[in-house]
């Protein structure tokens, strides 16, 4: 019992320690109401941890967001999807906060921006501002918040990275305030076997666990039986006070017999080991039943940072007859924390069971640059695309190309190519790929170069062959012919491609570029009329949209301002 209450002791000293490494007291709030947050640092996301944290704005766009410190914009990035428009700040602590979904810039900032987006005449742009170009004052206002990008809701996107080396910190190590009392939620037990001759419960396959709740912080599950080399995972979330969203946890650990076998914390990492996360988790597991397990074990080709301990890498063996107390101490940021209890035993029974014959005629070799031909196709996969060697199911049909099932990560994109010359040029001229999700059909990057299509990508799956000759469309715009707009603040106007995507488009007034800002979630253009000077003339609005496959289409119409 001491020594559990050592144990636990100093995995809190750790991450009190971790906490103490960076200033409290330099960066502020960039909103001006308390932190509510929807999403934390190192949350696990779709192929990607999430960077920063995510504040909530009252469920609404427009609240200023202030700098955190004084410091110089160093970066201005506006783009459609991503960070939407994103600020960066340069301080002179050696940090960099990023604020990202904004809805719009400062007056100055936004001055400065525009006239970039003019010259380059483009909405989508990214700038790095000298350093006396656009300075900033502590407390000063630098933008708005919004819902810009891949953002689903209002909220502002914030983060602090090392300036030099570009790693992301957790921001909440440098003092800002999340009122949190609430334990962290257990979801589930998993226990794998791992190689030969290894079980759990006297069979060769990985199981559920059924685990009993104690009381808000304690679980113990069934005893389990087994024996060689287990790994065990979790399914687990944070809940913070006045929020219902299901954040990422801080820490996990893993003792055996009271001996720290495992331990990985958020405090901070890279953006291109972000990756590794679905060797984290069960990739396997979670493509099937889209549920979340976490490894309380590092594969062998896992490269991430966040992990402390390296005793057996979190890989149980596992004995006859021996007895192992095996207990995950789960940890959110405000040190609440729900242990599992798990008690093993080993048993060396193991009852075979009728495998999957998984050979195929298309084995990959991790380490080797590997190529594949069947009919009209071919996929080429470099060295290192996968984690370990594999079997592949291959299949290719009159329009379509099965590579495999969606349960394995890539490490890295292969192509996917598609020789058409069995089509006719018309075929030719609107074929693309497609990639079937459920029911759903959705355009993949589709590239053309001779007879040939082809796309790199980290999907495995089926891909379609689909053809578009059709052109998008642009719909209700928010004047009608020779309408007088004086008193309009914005012109807006809706575009769409019902099959593939928007590639461009091109806005003028009177035969000049003008900025459209494009809103992809709603499919819809707008420009400030502010850009425009009023005259009390005739103005001619033209505008020219073209999707992927560069089908075309033109809208034409004149107003007065």
């Amino acid at each position: 019992m001491k020594k559990h209450l050592f144990l636990v002791n100093l995995l809190t000293f750790c991450i009190t320690f971790s906490q103490q490494k960076y200033p409290k007291n330099d960066f502020r709030n960039p909103l001006d109401f308390p932190i509510i947050l929807a999403g934390t640092f190192g949350e696990l996301r779709t192929n990607h941890f999430h960077s920063g944290i995510d504040i909530k704005t009252k469920g609404i766009s427009g609240k200023e967001v202030h700098v955190a410190k004084e410091g110089y914009v160093s970066r201005i990035k506006i783009s459609l999807w991503g960070y939407g428009k994103a600020i960066y700040v340069t301080h002179p602590n050696g940090y960099t906060t990023v604020y990202g979904h904004l809805q719009k810039f400062s007056d100055k900032i936004e001055k400065y921006i525009k006239q970039k987006q003019y010259e380059k005449e483009s909405f989508e742009i990214q700038v790095f501002p000298n350093r006396d170009e656009l300075a900033l004052e502590k407390n000063e206002i630098i933008a708005y918040s919004g819902n810009s990008g891949g953002s689903t809701a209002p909220h502002l996107h914030f983060e602090i990275r090392d300036t030099k080396t570009e790693k992301i910190i957790n921001p909440l190590l440098f003092g800002l305030e999340v009122p949190d009392n609430i334990t962290p939620h257990f979801g589930g037990l998993r226990v794998t076997p791992i190689g030969e001759n290894a079980a759990v419960n006297q069979i060769p396959v990985a199981q559920n666990i059924h685990v009993e709740k104690i009381n808000s912080h304690l679980f113990v599950s069934d005893e389990v039986e087994a024996i060689g080399t287990i790994g065990l995972q979790i399914n687990t979330h944070d809940l913070l006070n006045n929020a219902p969203n299901k954040n990422g946890v801080y820490s996990i650990d893993m003792t055996v017999n009271d001996t720290l076998v495992y331990h990985h914390d958020l405090e901070t990492f890279a953006f291109d080991e972000s990756k590794y996360i679905n060797l984290l988790i069960d990739y396997g597991y979670y493509a099937k039943h889209r549920k979340k397990y976490q490894k309380t074990y590092i594969d062998p080709s896992n490269r991430l940072s966040i992990y402390k301990t390296d005793q057996n890498k979190g890989f149980l063996q596992i004995k006859d007859q021996e007895h192992y107390r095996v207990e995950i101490i789960v940890k959110d940021f405000a040190n609440n924390t729900t242990i599992i209890r798990v008690p093993i035993k080993g048993n060396k029974i193991i009852t075979p069971i009728i495998k999957e014959n998984l050979e195929t005629p298309y084995f990959v070799n991790q380490n080797k640059y590997t190529v594949f031909k069947q009919g009209n196709s071919e996929i080429r996969f470099p060295k290192n695309t996968f984690y370990e060697d594999v079997y592949l199911d291959y299949r290719v049909s009159k329009n379509a190309v099965h590579v495999h099932k969606p349960n394995l990560p890539l490490n890295k994109n292969y192509t996917l190519t598609y020789f058409t010359d069995s089509l006719s040029a018309n075929e030719k001229k609107y074929v693309y790929f497609a990639y079937k999700s459920g029911r759903h059909y959705n355009y993949v990057s589709t590239y053309r170069k001779d007879n040939k299509i082809y796309t790199n990508t980290k999907y495995l799956g089926d891909f379609y062959l689909k053809f578009d000759s059709i052109p998008p469309i642009i719909y209700k715009p928010s004047f009608y012919n020779k309408q007088n707009i004086s008193n309009h603040k914005t012109l807006s106007i809706h575009i769409k491609d019902k099959e593939t995507d928007i590639k461009n488009y091109y806005a003028t007034i009177d035969g000049k570029w003008i900025l459209m800002e494009y809103q992809p979630k709603k499919n819809r253009l707008f420009f400030d009329l502010e850009d425009l000077k009023a005259t009390q003339q005739q103005h001619a609005f033209k505008l020219k949209i073209q999707d992927v496959l560069g089908n075309t289409k033109t809208y034409e119409a004149s107003f007065y301002k």
